[in-house]
């Protein structure tokens, strides 16, 4: 027969054990959800790869996270605050009614038109790579609606619907046209009496729940595995 007998102060031994758990089970759980943070974050670029066509870097790197520290174990992911307005992927996330740009506003207030303004779109004139209005054009139009009648024979005015049959085509929706010299009018950008809308498109809060608990326990997993392997009892 073999016996085998431990002695010792095993309350000493329990202290130091208590504050072994104290101290790695905060710092293996904060690592663990920040590391679920990034995960979460690429999570979130992917799915702007998917649903948007050529996404530009601000949708892409639209998502962070707030770490989680030992004494606070709270990790959020957040969108990044857009400078002005409302945040375009908040109407996407839950459909709707785009907002109204600051340049809609500027160009209501500038350009004498007799309909209803209440958003404008680029034509290939006038729209980027993503058929964004570019702000050249804009500040290019804007001077030319101060100054109509230019050295260079460039005009600038605005038309209502169906106010420009006579040089063919017939445009269907307001704009803002130039013309040089006695030429056709070209547009430059549409006019439209109503906000564009969007269906939609992601599902921010359901992606994270459906990743963020399966990621967490598989990083928690691993971080408390790492924390007792380099734990001392002191």
């Amino acid at each position: 027969m073999f016996s085998f007998e431990m002695k010792g102060d095993t309350a000493k031994l329990n202290r130091k054990l208590s504050n072994m758990v104290q101290t790695q089970i905060p710092f293996a759980t904060s690592k663990a959800m920040n590391e679920t943070g990034k995960f979460l974050v690429r999570i979130n670029r992917n799915d702007m790869k998917r649903k948007f066509t050529n996404a530009n870097a601000f949708t892409l790197n639209a998502f962070y996270f707030q770490p989680a520290k030992k004494r606070n174990l709270v990790m959020t992911v957040r969108r990044k605050d857009k400078q002005v307005g409302k945040h375009y992927l908040e109407v996407q996330d839950k459909g709707g009614l785009r907002p109204r740009k600051g340049v809609e506003k500027r160009f209501e207030r500038e350009i004498p038109y007799n309909g209803i303004f209440r958003a404008m779109t680029p034509t290939s004139r006038t729209g980027g790579s993503k058929n964004n209005i570019l702000m050249s054009q804009v500040n290019k139009v804007s001077a030319g609606i101060k100054q109509p009648y230019s050295k260079s024979g460039v005009r600038y005015f605005a038309a209502g619907p169906h106010s420009l049959g006579k040089f063919g085509g017939g445009n269907k929706t307001g704009g803002i046209y130039r013309v040089t010299g006695k030429g056709k009018p070209q547009k430059m950008f549409h006019i439209l009496d109503h906000m564009p809308s969007y269906k939609k498109k992601t599902d921010f809060h359901g992606l994270m729940n459906k990743f963020a608990s399966k990621h967490m326990k598989l990083m928690l997993k691993k971080t408390m595995k790492q924390a007792l392997r380099t734990a001392k009892l002191r």
